[in-house]
């Protein structure tokens, strides 16, 4: 009974369930795209051919928002969990044979206890959005987390859930010179430096440098002891380094000779914004002197050599592993042969190609799909009736032979009586 209601609910509505999951996949992107319109205020100025936004909420509004949406979200979950596992189990069922029918109800039983043991025990920090709904979960959800807290099974929802630069950017400059009296900025590719030079669009990229010296401005150096190192590097000018900087090496200003001299200083970063005349300055970004990072150090230096001590990156021994081994050799060559083109460019080619071939798969290939597939065990009529088909010839076949051969020996009986 059970059976015949899971096969009847995916396998002869499952046109039925794709079409509706399509309609409610439109909506769901309809809506988003219409209060992204409306509370960022979206517009689009023809004559200056850019689009102009303004948050139209307060925060107040946003923890309305956050405290109305918390808990639907987690019962919206709850419900695709359900259907997952519903699925789960469809699936165990319609497995051929009593052994390997129950293999896969054990592993859809032992799968869905810790899938569901796992959301639960995730509310608690997913909640940490909203600490009013975080207070209304049930004692025993908190009791759940605090026995597992220590072992870091789920962790709060989001990356940052506070983001730095609120009050500006913060954002280290390098400067690299050959006098100590002219000093000369060292542009990366990524990350903001020259204050009229566009932000660059790198997702899914995730540049590793620039990266790193945006964590580097969020204290002093010291906490960033790699910094030194890399300071140190730029002045012995290894190229390896330089190209982390600027893949084009006739983008950086010291490439026909290392700088005798580096230091970096901290500055705050601000987007330009435009007057009420709709003016602007020209420049993306606007930046005020902070402090200094990095003092002025050169090779030989006696701070610098105190930094690369005291951090153990003086005479520092090569890596263990053997670089010309064929998996090295492989992906260096590979590096060398990408290097010419931007780590973004990359990625967006590769993620267009495999948009287009499913894109191409969905339209040409709809076609060639069959009906709703049925279980295992409904599909045992169809091969009997096929193997019956094939007997049949071979029945009429030697029917035939038989019926030939009873009348050549009538025949050759009636010649006897004859003689």
């Amino acid at each position: 009974m059970l059976y015949n209601f899971i096969y009847f609910l995916f396998a002869g509505h499952s046109f039925f369930i794709q079409s509706f999951a399509v309609l409610f996949d439109l909506l769901v992107f309809g809506l988003l795209g219409f209060w992204t319109v409306k509370y960022f205020e979206l517009q689009i100025n023809w004559e200056k051919y850019h689009v102009e936004s303004k948050t139209a909420f307060t925060y107040h509004d946003f923890l309305q928002w956050l405290r109305t949406l918390t808990f639907p979200s987690i019962w919206l979950a709850a419900a695709s969990l359900g259907w997952e596992i519903l699925k789960g189990m469809y699936k165990s069922a319609s497995v051929r044979g009593l052994f390997w029918k129950l293999w896969a109800t054990i592993q859809w039983v032992v799968f869905s206890l810790a899938t569901v043991s796992m959301f639960i025990v995730s509310l608690v920090p997913y909640t940490y959005v909203d600490f009013e709904s975080n207070g209304q979960l049930w004692p025993s959800v908190h009791r759940m987390f605090k026995a597992v807290d220590e072992y870091q099974l789920v962790n709060s929802y989001g990356l940052f859930r506070r983001m730095t630069g609120v009050g500006g950017r913060p954002e280290v400059v390098v400067e690299g010179s050959y006098d100590k009296q002219s000093w000369t900025e060292i542009e990366f590719m990524y990350k903001p430096g020259n204050v009229s030079v566009s932000p660059p669009v790198v997702t899914p990229h995730q540049p590793r440098l620039d990266w790193q010296m945006w964590f580097a401005a969020l204290g002093p150096h010291t906490q960033s002891p790699w910094f030194t190192s890399f300071v140190y590097q730029l002045l012995q000018g290894n190229k390896d380094v330089i190209k982390l900087v600027q893949n084009d090496e006739s983008l950086y200003p010291f490439n026909s000779h290392p700088p005798h001299y580096i230091r970096a200083q901290l500055y705050k970063y601000w987007y330009t914004e435009v007057d009420q005349a709709g003016h602007t300055s020209g420049n993306w970004w606007r930046r005020r002197h902070v402090e200094e990072f990095y003092p002025v150090v050169f090779l030989g230096d006696h701070t610098l050599e105190s930094f690369l001590n005291q951090y153990g990156l003086k005479d520092k021994p090569p890596p263990r592993r053997s670089l010309d081994a064929p998996l090295p050799s492989a992906l260096r060559f590979i590096r060398e042969l990408l290097r010419p083109y931007p780590a973004p460019l990359l990625l967006h080619s590769l993620l267009i190609t495999v948009v287009v071939i499913y894109s191409l798969q969905a339209l040409f290939g709809r076609g060639n799909r069959s009906g709703p597939s049925k279980p295992r065990g409904h599909t045992k009529p169809q091969v009997e009736k096929v193997k019956t088909e094939k007997k049949k010839p071979k029945e009429a076949t030697r029917q035939g032979e038989s019926g030939g051969s009873g009348r050549d020996s009538g025949h050759n009986n009636k010649r006897r009586e004859k003689s």
